[in-house]
């Protein structure tokens, strides 16, 4: 009996050996451990997709504008100067400047002055700055000390008085004007014209031939003071005649100078085209002033003349003799 428990009891180990055991238990353990490897690669791999997914999401799919972050840090990084001036602008535009709507409110109100004649404006209570230096100038600038600030002045000119302060000689030196001592009556009477102004009006004396050039190649207003009377007198000492008669660009010199004349002398001893006296009446009808026609000698222009002194306001004479 004793023989067989022992043999029972020595073939249980058998039946249950350790080697038996440690097989079944690495497989065990073998199969854990890939299990965890292979589930450790997966949620890396889940982890690798969502913070892709993510980063698109945050840059807006990698559209063509740009990264996100890119666009939020330009916006952000401003300068205090850009700042000022963003803050600026939103102030101008709701709340209006004072100062720029006061200077909207005075140019609306000085608009209609806009057309006006500077001269209208400035006679008889205003004076220009007096100019007194010699040489050329712009014809729409005003230099001179004419404009009545002693009253209103008055001229004559081979007898013909007008009355203003400002005065525009248009004179003829073509070539005829060489004839029977012609240019040198005219320069007597051109001289003596401008002595007689009072001191405080001005005067502006443009010459035509084949063209137009201003008394010494000064092209403003000239003050009848001592200099500018003196400085008339020798210029026109020195005059010569040549070339055709055409008066209109001479005109034209008038016409243009600011400030505009009170009268214009107009002499000729020729005659020229009807047409031109019809530019010379439409351009005096923009600022009408007297034109005061004077046919020297010859009567050839006579009735052109009549025309434009009757188109105008002015007077026309007729100058038998060179010495008046």
């Amino acid at each position: 009996m004793s023989q067989l428990a022992d043999t029972t009891i020595g073939t249980d180990p058998e039946a249950l050996s350790p080697e038996d055991d440690s097989s079944l238990g690495a497989k065990i353990r073998r199969w854990f451990l890939r299990a965890s490897i292979a589930g450790m690669i997966l949620s890396l791999l889940v982890h690798i997709a969502l913070f892709l997914i993510a980063a698109l999401i945050t840059t807006g799919g990698g559209g063509s504008r740009g990264p996100g972050p890119a666009s939020a840090i330009e916006f952000a990084v401003q300068s205090e100067s850009d700042l000022d001036e963003f803050q600026a602008e939103e102030l101008s535009v709701d709340q209006p400047n004072s100062e720029e709507l006061l200077n909207e409110l005075t140019d609306a109100t000085s608009d209609p002055l806009l057309d006006t004649p500077i001269s209208d404006l400035l006679e008889p209570t205003g004076k220009l700055e007096a100019e007194l230096s010699g040489g050329g100038g712009d014809l729409t600038s005003a230099g001179d000390g004419a404009s009545g600030g002693a009253g209103t002045g008055s001229a004559s000119f081979f007898g013909i008085e007008a009355r203003g302060n400002r005065f525009a000689y248009v004179v003829d030196v073509s070539g005829s004007m060489d004839r029977e001592g012609r240019l040198a009556g005219m320069q007597a009477e051109l001289s003596e014209s401008i002595s007689g102004m009072p001191d405080h009006v001005g005067f502006f004396v443009v010459f035509f031939a084949d063209t137009a050039y201003p008394l010494g190649d000064r092209r403003k207003w000239t003050d009848a003071n001592g200099s500018g009377k003196r400085w008339a007198r020798e210029s026109i000492s020195r005059l010569s005649s040549l070339g055709a008669t055409n008066p209109l660009p001479a005109f034209e010199m008038v016409y243009d100078i600011r400030p505009r004349p009170d009268a214009i002398y107009f002499m000729t001893d020729g005659e020229f085209d009807q047409s031109i006296a019809d530019i010379i009446i439409r351009r005096n009808k923009e600022r009408p002033m007297p034109v005061h026609c004077i046919t020297f000698v010859s009567r050839e222009g006579e009735s052109v003349m009549r025309r434009i002194a009757r188109e105008t306001g002015g007077t026309y004479t007729h100058i038998e003799r060179a010495g008046g």
